[in-house]
């Protein structure tokens, strides 16, 4: 009689684990025919990049494309969609037309782009160029130049080194690279994958590494305003003929404005400065024509649901994001129309399979980044409690975990664990059916510099995928053509897919994803 009720309990056991897999491997299958065959992830980028375009904070253009986000979602039965404010006081902009040119030696069309919340110029203006290379130290610059600009537009900052294109504008992680990654054993130690990988708690410090590192040309603006001149033109050094115009962060109503200020091309900005070197001094002809505006209803976080299914498990959350906003000078398709549509595409895919989780999955496409996470900090504050003090509200307890994708639009490799290492042999276990994929490295180190960072504050278990870079950092990221051309449709659906599986797995655990010590 023992040894018959020990090999009932013995096939309950096999039967029981295999029908549990038989029904994952389904689900998987499931969210891969949808995933892979149905596809809708292009049209998503599509959508955002091409039709609603830039997406800046603060504007109207981003209500719009945030509205045409939430009918989307709300249209494929997403159970519950809203808005939450996110800021008060972040001021919109849009540019209506400019150009910039140079009429004198010789007539030289500039290549250029202006930046975001300066000033219009009130019609055309026509004035000489000076070159200001140390703008750093302001007391400096007020003994040099007090009295000598009215009237003129600033050539300022150094001249690029030269970029000859030898190595190539779009790599992959190499398999030595990866292969380092999963090697290391410190969050913080230096990572075979690049710059991103640090420990720095970005929230805590926000301000000191946003107001005062952001904005740290501010007193020259209002010097340069205070001494009449008419413009500013800079560069940044990235590939040739690309115009890059991320650098002015006065986005708040009591920021001040800059003066017309202009990102220039490489080539044009070295033009410019060996004419000064041979004392020829260009006169520089330009206009700008834009709009500041407050408009507080255009800050919005947009928030989606699927209600799990389970009357417990229900009340706990696995959330996916990635931010909404864009710079201006293209149409944001890979920073970070491709991380919206992908994981607008998670919510449409488990949405269409019929699957009902156990735990309600939510999305968050969140304002503000750019600007130092103001749409996901607004929303943390509002839900977990505030950045500096100990007490937190219960809810910070319910979120199980927390997946980004903000890192162009390159192929998922894997997931940066953040240091966390309770979550390894769970995601092992998840990410083996798509091994094929090459989508399943763990590496333990963190990465900075996007919403997940505002979760893993607050030790809820966030993190961003590892993606290859393609050409984000050397043609995409902040500049001009940012464009859907750069947004490879394989990669995309593969991150979809298989994020969507994530998210379902960990919906359906038993127990929360493991916390951080």
């Amino acid at each position: 009689m023992k040894a018959f009720f020990t090999l009932f309990i013995a096939a309950f056991l096999f039967f029981g684990c295999s029908a549990f897999s038989q029904t994952k491997s389904q689900a998987l299958s499931k969210i891969n025919t949808e995933g892979f065959q149905r596809s809708q992830v292009m049209q998503l980028i599509g959508d955002l990049s091409d039709v609603y375009g830039p997406r800046l904070t603060g504007t109207d253009q981003y209500l719009t494309a945030a509205q045409w986000a939430k009918k989307t979602l709300e249209n494929w039965g997403v159970d519950k969609v809203y808005f939450e404010n996110y800021c008060d006081d972040c001021m919109g902009w849009e540019v209506k037309s400019f150009n910039v040119e140079m009429i004198e030696p010789a007539y030289m069309k500039i290549h250029a782009y202006p930046y975001a919340w300066t000033e219009s110029s009130n019609g055309v203006q026509i004035g000489d160029m000076v070159w200001i290379e140390n703008y750093g130290d302001i007391e400096a610059v007020k003994k040099q130049w007090a009295g000598k600009l009215e009237g003129k537009t600033v050539l300022i900052g150094s001249v690029p080194k030269q970029n000859m294109l030898f190595d190539p504008l779009s790599t992959r992680f190499t398999k030595e690279e990866i292969e380092g990654a999963k090697k290391d054993i410190l969050p913080a130690s230096p990572s075979p994958l690049g710059p991103t990988s640090g420990n720095v708690d970005l929230v805590a410090n926000k301000d000191v590494v946003f107001e005062k590192g952001m904005r740290k040309k501010d007193a020259f603006y209002a010097f340069l305003k205070e001494e009449g001149a008419l413009s500013i033109l800079g560069t940044t050094p990235l590939s040739p003929g690309i115009v890059h115009p991320s650098g002015t962060y006065s986005f708040r109503k009591s920021h001040i404005k800059s003066v017309p200020y202009f990102a220039i091309s490489p080539e044009s900005f070295g033009k410019l400065k060996r004419l000064v070197d041979r004392s020829i001094q260009p006169k520089i002809k330009f206009h700008l024509d834009s709009e500041l505006y407050l408009k507080p209803k255009n800050n919005v976080n947009i928030i989606g649901e699927i209600t799990g299914s389970d009357p417990v498990l229900k009340d706990e959350v696995v959330m996916i994001g990635a931010h909404f906003d864009t710079w201006h000078p293209a149409s944001g398709a890979t920073d970070n129309g491709a991380g919206t549509g992908v994981m607008m595409e998670v919510m449409r895919i488990i949405k269409a399979t019929g699957l009902k989780p156990k735990r309600t999955i939510r999305i968050a496409l969140w304002g503000g980044e750019e600007q130092g996470f103001l749409g996901s900090l607004a929303y943390a504050e509002d839900h977990y409690g505030k950045v500096g003090e100990t007490s937190r509200k219960k809810e910070v307890e319910k979120i199980s975990a927390y997946l980004n994708m903000d890192n162009g639009a390159g192929k998922m490799r894997g997931i940066y664990l953040q240091g966390n290492e309770g979550v390894r042999p769970i995601f092992e276990e998840m990410l083996t059916p798509y091994k094929h994929l090459d989508v399943d490295n763990l590496s333990i180190q963190n990465t900075n510099y996007t919403d997940h960072d505002v979760f893993d504050y607050y030790k809820i278990p966030g993190f961003q995928i590892i993606q290859d870079m393609l050409n984000y950092f050397t043609v995409t990221h902040h500049t001009n053509l940012d464009a859907l051309e750069y947004v490879p449709e394989r990669d995309v659906m593969i991150n979809a897919t298989v994020i969507a599986a994530l998210v379902y797995q960990i919906a359906e655990r038993e127990e929360m994803m493991p916390r951080e010590e």
